[in-house]
């Protein structure tokens, strides 16, 4: 059976930070977890070294670009934009015209 999520295979356990009381959850027909009338939501309180300790497991499976991959994004992001600008420029020109040779202003 295929993985549903991206960290499907490492045994992750995902963090419940909301659970309910009285009866519990129940799954509508489309599978999505409906809470029982009147139920009391509580909150997952984990011990601060729980917390460090789940942070630091989720910030070592983070994968960090490197220099090289950050510095080709950016300069793609500079041309991009010099392009889009380029692109509006030429079409807020044509629109103008357009507007000014219909309505006769500016002549």
């Amino acid at each position: 059976r295929a993985p549903v999520s991206k960290t499907g295979g490492w045994g992750f356990e995902p963090l419940h930070s909301c659970h309910f009381l009285r009866a519990g959850p129940r799954p509508d027909p489309r599978g999505l977890l409906i809470p029982e009338p009147n139920a009391r939501i509580v909150m997952a309180k984990p011990s601060p070294a729980e917390f460090v300790r789940q942070v630091r497991q989720e910030m070592s499976r983070v994968v960090w670009p490197t220099r090289k991959e950050v510095t080709i994004t950016t300069i793609m992001v500079f041309i991009m934009v010099f392009l889009l600008a380029i692109f509006f420029l030429l079409v807020d020109w044509v629109i103008r015209l357009g507007v000014t040779s219909i309505l006769g202003i500016g002549g």
